[in-house]
């Protein structure tokens, strides 16, 4: 697979309700401007939120921290072991 560079990030604290603790959105939910909404409601990006929110609460359970509180990279890490695809890569292969 090749990577064609022409992506976008949605960052994990897209994810964590600014006034509910211990909650990760993943989907139609997550805290977007109107214009990233129409690019982040379609299948490919749910799935890959709904990913990454599985992942966050596993680490977050684990590491005994709430998901806001999470390290935002291990979370990356492990997402990359498994075969996601980050536009921030290189940030945490090096």
């Amino acid at each position: 697979m090749e990577w064609c560079g022409d992506c976008y990030d949605i960052p994990y604290r897209s994810l964590i309700p600014e006034k509910i603790e211990n909650l990760i959105v993943a989907g139609r939910c997550i805290s977007t401007t109107h214009e990233a909404m129409s690019a982040i409601r379609v299948m490919a990006p749910c799935m890959a939120m709904g990913e990454a929110a599985g992942r966050a609460a596993k680490l977050a359970v684990r590491q005994n921290v709430l998901p806001s509180q999470l390290d935002v990279d291990l979370l990356r890490k492990e997402l990359i072991e498994k075969g996601a695809y980050l536009n921030s890569m290189e940030m945490v292969q090096s």
